[in-house]
């Protein structure tokens, strides 16, 4: 059999349409990260190095592409910057591996010869390597015996491999477990759903409450920042509704475990008691909301309560019972003000859900934007120009930041009052900012300033308040320095120097690429100062003290330095 390279099935093209821009760009800056790179004639495997290790593997057949990462993009379902540099660096090698392909061009109808070769076993033989690659897998041969208790309705198989999978003892669930462990909550959920198409509906109900109480058990020790836990553990919730429909519990019985369960769940899982409303019938319905008012009677600030009675109230349609529920907790955010305002707004009473947000603005000591939004929204609806401007100066003066600089400008120049208005703001600006220059709020008031003449375009005005700042945040240094390089090209350099200087300590790809825009900027400033071959003695001196980052000059390399 002749050894050959792999026919790709994919080029650079190929892999930016599957990734997008983007993420094909970042990929190229990672093609040092890839490391244990294999190739078979079914799939391309490696690990790339990144804020983690991740694993990568590529398919290609009939000139579709798929990528499989374990990073966090890429269990979303996307074709990552680390399966991109995969694909380059297969690419570029033309599958660094030379191995057993067959003859040239491959089997005419597209088959690999791994699947030749099993089609080629008997059942005895194809039994045999199954058998004996479940010896050297545990994990494989656990998903199986899952597979095969679930389509034989072998209940306690089911039962003893969910507790398997869901279980976390004494173990934590660090970030980047999460993906492996919603994976297993996955398998679980499907090996229930399956066991009930075998025929054990109502063995899969049982087991699937002992999911849910396994589950809700062990999400205290999970690290589920990504949210793919939780998402993972609602299929064990439809599991359990399914197991329902297909043998109906008493619907008594049921009526008192799903307010038992959400009752004690202190994680807020919610599930739609609509989809049980035909298992539960009328009795049933009016025994947990029942359960739920009474909590709610007994104890309205427990968020858990309130939250179901207002669940209820709101799958009911009654508008005046759900309205009493937000009032009976109003918040110094304005936030129940704003929810009563909404469903006053739907019941068809405006002047009074207005009445609600004004009442909001007054009584919050922190007014949520949202709730601004929404009294100035009504206001520009009723035609009441100078209650919006009214409105936005009020806002800006209790708040002094961009957003709300912005907000009022907008205002004030609908009303022609905008000149007035601004010299007004400017004033309260810079007021603010000397009122307390050495405090935090003062730095705060100083870094809003300085965003309000940046947003103006007034670089003069913007560079002196980057002077006198007690506390200027980088990021806004950059933002004027990039505004500035043609008018203020010495000004603007200083901020690019300064901001390359930490960066020369860092490494990985992120910061080289933040380094190389940092150089390009600052190299267009020393061509608008005529001072280039300044800048090319510096360049020469910072890749000298760079020189054992590989990946550093590489990039510095493709981006012109």
């Amino acid at each position: 059999m002749a050894r050959m390279a792999i026919a790709l099935g994919f080029t650079e093209e190929t892999l930016e349409d599957a990734a997008g821009t983007l993420s094909f760009d970042r990929g190229r800056h990672y093609l040092d990260a890839v490391d244990d790179f294999e190739a078979t004639a079914a799939k391309i495997t490696a690990t790339v190095y990144g804020t983690s290790l991740y694993h990568v593997s590529l398919t290609a057949r009939n000139r579709q592409l798929a990528g499989n990462c374990s990073c966090p993009y890429g269990q979303e379902g996307a074709f990552c910057k680390h399966c991109v540099a995969v694909g380059l660096t297969a690419v570029k090698d033309g599958v660094a591996r030379l191995i057993d392909a067959g003859p040239a061009g491959g089997p005419p109808d597209g088959t690999t010869p791994l699947e030749s070769w099993l089609a080629s076993l008997s059942k005895d033989d194809l039994l045999a390597e199954v058998l004996e690659l479940l010896d050297d897998d545990p994990e494989l041969r656990r998903r199986l015996e899952l597979r095969a208790g679930s389509r034989t309705a072998d209940a306690t198989a089911v039962r003893r491999a969910v507790r398997d999978l869901i279980e976390t003892g004494d173990d934590y669930v660090e970030y980047g477990d999460a993906y492996d462990y919603a994976r297993d909550i996955g398998r679980a959920a499907d090996a229930i759903e399956d066991l009930i198409d075998a025929g054990g509906a109502a063995h899969a109900l049982g087991i699937a409450r002992d999911a849910i109480r396994w589950f809700l058990e062990s999400y205290e020790s999970v690290d589920d920042s990504s949210g793919s836990v939780g998402g993972a553990g609602y299929g064990l919730f439809g599991a359990h509704l399914r197991a329902c429909q297909s043998t109906p519990p008493d619907p008594r019985e049921l009526s008192q475990y799903l307010a038992d369960l959400l009752l004690g769940d202190q994680h807020g899982f919610e599930f739609d008691l609509g989809d049980y409303r035909d298992l539960l019938g009328d009795e049933g319905h009016a025994m947990i909301r029942r359960r739920i008012a009474e909590e709610y009677a007994r104890n309205p600030d427990n968020w858990q309560a309130r939250t179901l009675m207002e669940s209820v109230v709101r799958a009911e349609g009654d508008a005046d019972t759900l309205i009493d529920v937000y009032a009976a907790s109003l918040d110094d955010r304005g936030w129940a003000h704003l929810r009563i305002a909404r469903e006053l707004d739907r019941a068809g009473h405006g002047a009074e859900a207005l009445g609600w947000g004004e009442r909001g603005l007054e009584e919050a000591t922190r007014p949520e934007t949202e709730l601004v939004e929404y009294v100035a929204a009504r206001y520009a609806a009723a035609d009441r120009p100078a209650d919006v401007l009214a409105l936005r100066r009020t806002r800006f003066r209790a708040s002094p930041a961009l957003e709300s600089y912005q907000a009022l400008r907008q205002a004030a120049t609908a009303c022609g009052a905008w000149p007035s208005e601004r010299e007004a703001a400017l004033t309260a600006l810079r007021d603010h900012a000397r009122s307390s220059s050495s405090s935090i709020s003062g730095a705060q008031n100083q870094s809003a300033l300085f965003d309000v003449l940046l947003d103006e375009r007034d670089l003069d005005a913007a560079w002196a308040a980057a002077d006198q700042a007690v506390v200027t945040a980088p990021g806004q240094l950059i933002r004027l320095a990039d505004a500035s390089v043609a008018a203020h090209p010495a000004d603007a350099l200083r901020v690019y120097l300064d901001a390359v200087a930490p960066l020369t300590t860092q490494t990985g790809n992120e910061a080289y690429l933040q380094l190389a825009r940092l150089l390009l900027s600052a190299r267009d400033c020393h061509e608008r100062l005529g001072t280039s071959s300044e800048f090319e003695g510096y360049l020469a001196e910072l890749r000298t003290s760079q020189r054992r980052k590989r990946a550093l000059l590489r990039i510095l390399d493709y981006n012109g330095l």
